[in-house]
């Protein structure tokens, strides 16, 4: 039953219109707006509505800037794509219990898990949410 089941899913899921052509956007391309949450920062919707559930979103944050410890409800899966920040977890941005991180980084962030970042240079990841987007911040935990 199983079995058939999978075969089923995938072929609904092969017959899709969205599952039959490829979204591309060049890096040219990007439609780049003001992060909602954090002030001076950049986002970019790649795929999916935020506000709605799962979503594919790139980010771009200006050297200097930290992104506060916050929380969101729905896990997170984070690339860098390019430049360099510290990362760490906690309900207080600690550059010293950081992780410095390039192009190429991965971080899972768990539902619920408090974070944060600091731009050593300017930086680019790539975020995929899991369910629709929310942003909770720490300060005062």
């Amino acid at each position: 039953m199983k079995i058939t089941l999978m075969a089923i899913l995938a072929i609904v899921a092969l017959s899709s219109p969205a599952a039959q052509e490829p979204v591309v956007t060049k890096a040219a391309d990007v439609k780049w707006g003001d992060h909602p949450s954090v002030k001076g920062a950049f986002l970019a919707v790649q795929s999916g509505d935020p506000a709605k559930g799962a979503c594919v979103v790139m980010m771009k944050f200006p050297k200097g800037i930290t992104i506060p410890a916050h929380t969101h409800t729905a896990s997170e899966v984070v690339t860098v794509v390019s430049g360099t920040a510290i990362f760490g977890s906690g309900v207080k941005a600690d550059p010293s219990k950081g992780s410095e991180l390039g192009a190429g980084s991965f971080i899972l962030v768990p539902a619920k898990s408090p974070h944060w970042a600091i731009a050593k240079e300017e930086f680019i990841i790539t975020v995929n949410f899991s369910q629709a987007v929310d942003f909770h911040l720490c300060e005062g935990k």
